[in-house]
């Protein structure tokens, strides 16, 4: 604060120089401080702008995630419906079978009533009625075979979809629990899942059996879907999240094994159908 003077001391020019220069100085002083405390100004707006920047990118992640869980909602709830029907519609056709071979075995039971009473009929009309029988009775075992063995696929479809429908449940719960995955890293940032989830622009030869890996970033809740693997057989992902190597090889052996697996499938229900074809063939023959 300036300091006042009398003016006897006014009068004194050394004195009002020393005061002038005094208030020069602090005059000085103060721009000084007031330029400090402009760029501390603009050094907060310059904070306060990537703040609200760094607050943008998190809003637009959670929009994404939020997005990423809708569409998997979705899907779950219509692979539900979708396996829903197919039991409905394999419980149908087993009862049709069912009524089907009912109805062959009463009309047997009728037939052989018939042959009984044949017998003490005359004997050239009983050899005629007698082969036209066994011609109808042969016709009747076949039909009887074939919806035996209808019977047998229609029920081994039912307990593959039944199959199916709990191995959906089972992972849609292990994903949403977080629990249910094959490999971690070792600072727990990285999981990887297997999941069956086939997107709306894919073609699948067999979607029942189709197979992909889901790699989730634990701390920022992002994550990826696999999208087959490269020459070196590391796993390539859809989107742009930066995955780790280590990460994509782990992801890649799961796809190999995966791969393998489905391969020793096909072959051992290729010789079961062939087997079951043979076994057919023999009864059949044998009626």
């Amino acid at each position: 604060m300036a300091q006042v003077l009398s003016l006897k001391e006014l009068r004194t020019s050394s004195v009002l120089k020393a005061e002038v220069s005094k208030l020069e100085e602090e005059r000085i002083q103060l721009l000084e401080q007031l330029e400090r405390s402009k760029q501390v100004e603009i050094k907060l707006r310059e904070d306060l702008l990537e703040h609200k920047k760094d607050f943008e990118h998190l809003e637009r992640q959670f929009d994404h995630f939020a997005g990423v869980e809708a569409e998997f909602e979705a899907l779950r709830q219509q692979i539900q419906l979708e396996k829903l029907e197919q039991l409905i519609d394999g419980d149908k056709k087993d009862n049709v079978l069912n009524n089907q071979l009912k109805k062959t075995r009463d009309e047997l039971k009728v037939a052989l009533d018939e042959l009984k009473e044949l017998k003490q009929l005359d004997p050239e009309r009983l050899k005629r009625q007698v082969a036209d029988l066994k011609k109808k009775t042969q016709q009747q075992a076949a039909d009887n075979l074939a919806l035996n063995n209808a019977l047998v696929k229609s029920r081994k479809e039912l307990k593959d979809l039944t199959t199916e429908k709990e191995k959906a449940d089972s992972e849609l719960k292990a994903s949403r629990n977080g629990t249910d995955f094959f490999w971690q890293s070792v600072e727990g940032t990285w999981v990887l899942y297997e999941c069956s989830i086939v997107l709306k622009d894919e073609t699948v030869a067999d979607p029942e059996k189709f197979k992909r890996i889901r790699c989730l970033h634990t701390t920022t809740g992002m994550s990826a879907l696999s999208n087959g693997k490269d020459e070196d057989d590391k796993a390539q992902w859809l989107g742009s999240l930066e995955i780790p190597q280590d990460v994509s090889i782990e992801a890649g052996k799961r796809l190999l094994s995966i791969a393998a697996e489905l391969e020793e499938s096909k072959e051992s229900k290729e010789s079961k159908d062939s087997k079951d074809s043979k076994e057919s063939k023999e009864a059949k023959d044998k009626q």
